[in-house]
């Protein structure tokens, strides 16, 4: 009993001390290096359980459950702000699906050998890291080579592997760190010899990193002007729209010159509701162009709400029928392109954040609309378009147009670059979680898009973190939480296609296809086992 009592405490203690590594480790704290620790607590008490217990699987369970729901409360809590139903929902729902993998490592420990046990470990999390980005539930916020953002010097090689290659980097230093300690009474010599692999696996990819760090290239003589309005997103599509116009008008005014060329505005900055059939018609479009006109070279890339109407046999898969009016129709978070021309580009965006802008597998889990983060706009899910489309601003600058949530998925805005694009334009609305990590996390999130891609990014946040990201990581004239700003940067064009830029997410969707193969060989190895026992 007094034994049992001690394994509690022991338990709870290293499930508290693994989650308070990850979240130390993650953006926009600064002690990044203590990833490398993160794991090895839950390493241990899985290795424990395993042999000390008769029936492992439910202890395993629940250490692992534990030390994920805590990482995930302290990471992304401020979910919270938004909508607690909400939150509640995303966090334990992203720590049981991080059990998956974790319990199928731990399920084909005494069928494999130990060294091919941690390959699988390291194979099945990628693999669910890769599943996670491309499913209706998708929340790839804590996608561990995500960590790397607070450290852009130390992962200049993603524009090799993605983000994928860190994730990797962080089970390969746990895996030989956990060795490391459990064999130091048994072997210490053995333990200083993993010890400095481990010193040497760490040190490696950062020396690489600085050796292979581009110098970014110089900027065009034309320049791009960002601009932050600072709306406070909870009265934004209640507020006064033509004030908001005239914000948006005034201060991109008091920045733009004869060399400005593109001109970036936040997501949604349009906050009127936009027929894309009779665009040239509405009343924000015509005092944009009206603007537009005194500025001739200029084109504007900027977010709005807008929707389309269909007929019943020209529907989209998407469309909801309106009950008043008998009409089916979609509502678009978009991207409109425009200058003082009749012409305009419009983007639908296309990765939408699950319970705010789509309900997963919608047909079966429309209840789950009860529980959907209040950020404005439309109700239930949103339309999208099948992929991504690109923005042609001159005959030298095409622009990818990312809009908030989209600029997470790095193999997503891999097509944008197969399809022309020489530079990114992230506008995004970051205020729904307050001055808390949300924010700071989500732009850091960028700095890997630019890496991966070796691309100059123009960021407009409505408020946050409006910025210019050069092709190596680095921000430039950043702004302050909750102000009112516009900043401008000569414009920085693309010189190569990258190798991620080309085939993405490699390791993952490698990693995937083996991790599955590798469970369903276990499993059907367990039934036989278990028929001819």
């Amino acid at each position: 009993m007094w034994k049992e009592r001690n394994n509690i405490f022991t338990y709870s203690g290293l499930i508290l001390l693994g989650a308070l590594m990850l979240y130390l480790a993650w953006p926009p704290l600064h002690l990044n290096y203590l990833i490398f620790l993160g794991f090895v607590p839950l390493l241990m008490m899985e290795n424990h359980i395993r042999n000390e217990s008769a029936k492992p699987g439910s202890k395993v369970f629940f250490v692992s459950f534990f030390t994920f729901l805590l990482w995930n409360i302290f990471t992304t809590w401020w979910i919270w702000y938004a909508s607690p139903g909400g939150a509640v929902l995303a966090i334990l729902c992203n720590a049981l699906l991080m059990c998956i993998p974790f319990m199928w490592f731990h399920f084909i420990q005494k069928r494999l050998a130990k060294k091919y046990a941690y390959i699988a470990l390291c194979i099945f999390w990628m693999g669910f890291e890769y599943f996670h980005l491309n499913w209706d539930g998708n929340w790839p916020w804590l996608n561990l080579g995500n960590c790397w953002a607070g450290q852009p010097n130390w992962i200049q090689w993603y524009e090799y592997t993605g983000f994928e290659g860190g994730t990797l980097w962080i089970w390969i230093v746990n895996i030989l760190i956990f060795e490391a300690i459990k064999n130091f009474k048994s072997d210490p010599k053995k333990s200083y010899k993993i010890i400095s692999l481990s010193f040497i696996v760490i040190a490696f990819p950062i020396i690489f990193s600085y050796l292979i760090k581009p110098i970014p290239p110089k900027g065009e003589l034309q320049n791009a002007v960002a601009v932050q309005p600072n709306i406070d997103p909870y009265q934004k599509f209640s507020g006064n729209a033509a004030q908001q116009l005239n914000t948006l008008i005034r201060l991109s005014e008091s920045l733009i010159d004869t060399n400005t060329i593109l001109l970036v505005w936040p997501e949604t900055a349009i906050t009127e509701e936009i027929n894309e059939s009779y665009i040239n018609q509405f009343h924000s479009i015509i005092e944009i162009r009206t603007f537009l006109k005194k500025h001739p070279k200029i084109k504007l890339i900027s977010g709005m709400n807008s929707y389309q109407e269909y007929t019943k046999e020209t529907k989209s898969e998407s469309a909801h029928l309106s009950v008043r009016t008998g009409i089916w129709y979609d509502i678009f978070n978009s991207g409109i392109l425009m200058d003082s021309g009749q012409e305009v580009s419009v983007y639908h965006k296309s990765r939408l954040v699950p319970g705010v802008e789509v309900i997963p597998f919608e047909h079966a889990l429309s209840f789950l609309g009860s529980f959907a983060i209040n950020m404005g706009g439309g109700g239930g899910s949103l339309g999208t378009q099948k992929e991504p489309s690109v923005f042609k601003v001159s005959d030298k600058i095409v622009a990818a147009p990312v809009i908030c949530y989209e600029s997470i998925f790095g193999e997503y805005i891999s097509q944008y670059v197969r399809k022309g694009a020489n530079i990114i334009t992230i506008f995004t609305n970051d205020g729904w979680w307050e001055n808390t990590d949300g924010y700071k996390q989500h732009v850091m999130y960028a700095q890997l898009r630019a890496i991966e891609e070796r691309m100059f990014i123009v960021r407009a946040a409505n408020t946050g973190t409006s910025c210019f990201i050069q092709s190596d990581g680095s921000l430039q004239k950043t702004t302050a939480w909750w102000t009112e700003k516009a900043i401008k940067s000569p414009i920085v064009l693309k010189t190569k296609d990258t190798f991620y830029a080309q085939f993405g997410d490699l390791m993952g969707k490698i990693s995937l296809y083996l991790g599955l193969g590798i469970y369903f060989i276990y499993f059907i190895f367990r039934v036989l086992a278990r028929l001819f026992a």
